[in-house]
């Protein structure tokens, strides 16, 4: 904690500019890039996800009449949220509540990912997202996200050992620095688990 994970999900999207150094995009400064271009390749689920009281379908599209049913729908079952929401009372019009409290926390947090997911990003920033979920939860969100795999490239940052055994990559963040763990890719891990 405080070792400046978020800092650098939030540098990498644009949301904040480095004091020194840079942030390269393939090879780019990311101050050469349009970041409102950027950042719409993007998608960014919060380590402090909100949710307002309005539709489910108000949460993902977050008003944007550019995201038809069909895209929400997507996007939904990409976060393998569809099978629930499918059986809510009003599907897609039901209203979750204030902060999303008519649902569970992993429902929530599927909710948050599929919000991230619906304008089809080339990268997900995912801040803690498993990080205060129940083990079944937690193991339903990297379900969601292992899923994903070769669809969209995924920047995580956790503490969690289920969601880092996902990864093909990690890096430790800590002393100011980031220093790269020696770990197998989980593609070479799948892979060799399916032959």
């Amino acid at each position: 904690s405080g070792s400046g994970k978020t800092t650098i999900a939030d540098l990498i999207s644009g949301l904040v500019q480095p004091d020194t150094g840079g942030v390269f995009v393939d090879g780019v400064p990311l101050d050469e890039i349009d970041l409102r271009l950027w950042r719409s390749t993007i998608g960014y689920v919060p380590q402090e996800m909100f949710l307002f009281h309005d539709t489910v379908l108000m949460n993902v599209t977050l008003g944007d009449p550019s995201q038809r049913p069909e895209d929400v729908e997507l996007a939904l079952r990409r976060a393998e949220a569809w099978e629930f929401v499918s059986k809510l009372p009003q599907g897609l019009d039901t209203v979750v509540g204030e902060r999303g409290a008519l649902l569970s926390g992993g429902q929530r947090q599927r909710l948050a990912i599929a919000r991230a997911l619906a304008h089809r990003p080339r990268l997900l920033i995912l801040d803690e997202v498993t990080t205060s979920l129940d083990p079944e939860s937690e193991r339903a969100v990297c379900d969601a996200l292992a899923k994903l795999h070769g669809n969209v490239t995924i920047l995580a940052v956790s503490h969690q050992p289920a969601l880092a055994s996902m990864a093909d990559r990690i890096y430790r963040i800590q002393d100011g620095g980031a220093e790269p763990v020696q770990v197998e890719p989980a593609r070479t891990r799948r892979a060799r688990a399916s032959a």
